[in-house]
């Protein structure tokens, strides 16, 4: 066993490290354990979410649509990953799992229902936040009337909308009653995101305050130091601040924007600060910094490289549907129909897609030298001679969550011209 005086031994020796070597040198290390902090908290967020449970399938997700929906038919949910990229690609959002049903008359009325929906939530145990909101535009066009309001429970957030669309054709969608269901924090994650970040924080302080002493007397090293260690600072707080307002939605539970903005902190914002901070530490010590540059080098290859070029094929027809692990999380699909068939079930086919509440987007495609069309046939390989010139052209569809597809494919599967539905991989 230790005896005390080692341990009182192995504090003061800490302490020694991390004793900035001036007021200004003080100042840095706070900020350097700040800034540290907040990428430490970043990074065991990232485990703790990938750990984060799933959202409801089988009889519990049954369940739910039965209780917001009772006795029609549900379309969509399903699982998703923990954050998404939003529908414009702006912005980072929580992942979602779409449901809805179609409009009947009782769902027509949009603000009657919403406040049903938020009754028999709030009777099955769920924690509605505020009243229902309701907003028309009974001057436009296209008359819209909205009713929304969100509820959460058991590490659940429920956001429900339910939209009327007023002068649309009969072969178009008229809105739908739907809700979103993601996943809020778990409540072990503040805890996990703390620690790491709290050992982080200790650690730039030691740091700084190390780079402090060994730079003391040589402007230029000094200078470096602060410049590029005052830009990862910098880039640090501004990331996080900006990343969280940024993507954070109104009417979602407020800790979303610590988790967005930690989230904006990883991925090429993170490589780019570790870069800079790096390049600070080479300043003080070459010798230092060198295993965590190969490291971040490593890291920077790794996620630049793409795997070779899939093989060259002769398609004859659809592909075979992706393996279901594959797709999982795939908000792509494509519909294919036949060359044969005519502009008129084209423009039938095109009208279902729209249709669908899930759908977000959606392109046709009908050459073969598209680029598209290795992705669509050959899994991004080639397209020997002229097999391209026989397959079926296709859409190419997003979809709003990975469990829309079911509905897609029950709306479009069977129409004339059609012959195939089939998961995308996303790239």
């Amino acid at each position: 066993m230790r005896k005390p005086t080692f341990w009182i031994g192995v504090i003061q020796k800490v302490a020694r490290l991390g004793r900035p070597a001036s007021t200004a040198a003080l100042v840095l290390a706070a900020l350097s354990a700040l800034a540290a902090g907040l990428l430490g908290a970043a990074a065991t967020a990232g485990l703790g979410w990938a750990g984060a449970p799933a959202l409801p399938s089988g009889a519990a997700a049954q369940e739910l649509g039965a209780t917001v929906f009772p006795g029609q038919r549900v379309w969509g949910g399903g699982d998703a990953e923990p954050f998404t990229a939003s529908g414009d690609g702006e912005q980072t959002v929580y992942g979602f799992a779409d449901y809805w049903v179609k409009h009947t008359g009782e769902t027509r009325d949009v603000l009657g229902y919403a406040r049903g929906a938020r009754d028999r939530l709030a009777a099955a145990g769920w924690d509605v936040h505020g009243d229902v909101t309701f907003s028309s535009e009974v001057a436009s066009e296209t008359p819209i009337g909205t009713a929304t309001f969100w509820a959460t429970r058991d590490g659940l957030v429920l956001s429900y909308t339910g939209v009327l669309w007023g002068n649309r054709a009969a072969w178009d969608s008229d809105g739908a009653a739907s809700f979103q269901l993601s996943r809020s924090a778990p409540a072990w994650l503040p805890a996990l995101a703390v620690a790491g970040g709290l050992l982080a924080a200790l650690a730039g302080w030691l740091i700084a305050g190390w780079a402090s002493r060994r730079t003391a007397g040589d402007t230029v090293r000094t200078g470096v130091v602060a410049g590029f260690g005052g830009m990862a600072i910098l880039l640090t707080v501004a990331v996080a601040v900006l990343g969280g307002l940024w993507s954070w939605q109104p009417d979602r539970p407020g800790d979303e924007v610590i988790w967005l903005g930690l989230r904006a902190l990883t991925g090429v914002p993170g490589v780019m600060i570790l870069g800079l901070a790096l390049v600070a530490l080479a300043a003080v010590r070459l010798r230092a910094a060198l295993p965590a540059m190969l490291v971040l080098a490593g890291v920077v290859a790794a996620a630049g490289w793409h795997p070779p070029a899939a093989a060259a094929c002769s398609p004859s027809g659809p592909p075979a549907d992706p393996a279901p692990a594959d797709v999982a999380h795939s908000r792509v699909a494509r519909v294919y129909i036949a060359q044969d068939s005519t502009d008129e079930q084209r423009n039938y086919a095109e009208a279902a897609i729209s249709r669908v509440w899930g759908t977000t987007s959606l392109w046709f495609h009908h050459d073969p030298e598209d680029e598209e069309y290795r992705y669509a046939y050959c899994d991004g390989g080639e397209l020997i001679g002229d097999s391209g010139m026989r397959v079926p052209y296709f859409w190419e569809v997003g979809l709003s969550s990975p469990g829309a597809f079911g509905a897609l494919v029950d709306e479009v599967a069977s129409m004339p011209g059609v012959v195939a539905v089939r998961h995308g991989t996303e790239r």
